[in-house]
């Protein structure tokens, strides 16, 4: 199943409609030390593909969401922080949002909105809304989520061993030719 097919979830906001679809997991290493030994860790993050549009491009002409009066579409990946992280300010952290290739957030003539716009901070907060209204609808999505990245994963291993078995097969085809060489001056 590919992105574009998986299932899209739907929420209407006080400013408009948001679409939210379950993406892979964001699987991360890191080491720790914990003052004896270091340690590696893996840290999985559920992530969704939020947008006001259902084709998930981000454009303000399938949909929108009005901020101030104002159109503005977008589209981002927002991941799931683990319970328990915490901000600088020692403040709970829920979700992570970052655009992508296509997406982010953008006023009705197609222009990027800024960082330092009050349309931004308040387009966050919509998608935050329709992610958290998702989250409690939908508890096990992040178990999807993990389950999708770990069939990609898997399928690349497969993907990987065939190659080299192909590999193996070729070099173990010149290998015999090299041995059939040799028995030739041998003979």
């Amino acid at each position: 199943m590919t992105v574009e097919q998986r299932e899209k979830y739907e929420y209407e906001t006080a400013d408009g409609r948001i679409f939210v679809r379950i993406l892979a997991a964001e699987r991360k290493t890191y080491t720790t030390y914990s003052g004896v030994k270091s340690e590696k860790v893996e840290e999985l993050r559920g992530r969704v593909q939020v947008a006001t549009d259902a084709e998930f491009e981000g454009r303000v002409s399938h949909g929108f969401v009005k901020v101030r009066g104002r159109k503005y579409a977008t589209e981002h990946t927002v991941a799931r922080f683990r319970p328990g992280t915490l901000d600088h300010l020692g403040q709970p952290l829920k979700w992570d949002r970052e655009p992508t290739w296509r997406g982010g957030a953008r006023n009705e003539l197609g222009r990027s909105v800024s960082y330092e716009a009050k349309a931004y901070d308040a387009i966050r907060e919509i998608e935050f809304e329709a992610v958290d209204r998702f989250e409690k609808e939908y508890p096990g999505w992040a178990r999807e989520s993990y389950r999708l990245l770990f069939e990609r994963e898997r399928s690349s291993k497969e993907r990987e061993a065939k190659r080299l078995r192909q590999e193996a097969t070729t070099a173990d085809r010149k290998a015999r030719e090299w041995q059939k060489r040799i028995n030739e001056l041998a003979a």
